[in-house]
């Protein structure tokens, strides 16, 4: 009897901690992106800027969040300063200043870490800049 109800305790616990609001499980999540993923633009962006859902009590890890921009050959387009946008207070927005580019499609790779926990969640999409006419 002792067994089955320690064991039962443990499983309570496990499962309020994982319902818990806000709890460990927490991953930043893409919530808006410019230029959007999928999109077409007609002239070429200078910045590229995401922006994420955390939990309350988190914010993006500075020296670990990572945003790049690379071209059809795997280039990098941007001036490998990008990150977590220091003007956000909130700590909840990255961006990554590109140089010149013509038409073609862009790939972006983020690397999002939140922190204090520094849970991590990572994703890539692409946007396409059409050709003038």
């Amino acid at each position: 009897m002792a067994v089955q109800r320690t064991l039962l305790i443990g499983l309570a616990v496990m499962l309020s901690a994982m319902a818990w609001p806000g709890g460990a499980a927490a991953h930043a999540k893409l919530r808006r992106a410019d230029p959007a993923p999928g999109s077409t633009v007609t002239a070429a962006p200078r910045v590229v800027r995401l922006e994420f859902a955390l939990s309350p009590h988190e914010e993006l890890d500075v020296r670990r969040s990572t945003l790049r921009v690379v071209d059809g050959r795997g280039r990098r387009v941007d001036d490998g300063k990008g990150g977590v946008d220091l003007n956000d207070l909130t700590r909840r927005s990255m961006i990554a200043r590109l140089r010149p580019i013509g038409p073609g499609t862009y790939t972006v790779r983020w690397k999002a870490v939140s922190s204090p926990d520094l849970d991590v969640a990572q994703g890539s999409y692409t946007f396409t800049v059409a050709s003038g006419r």
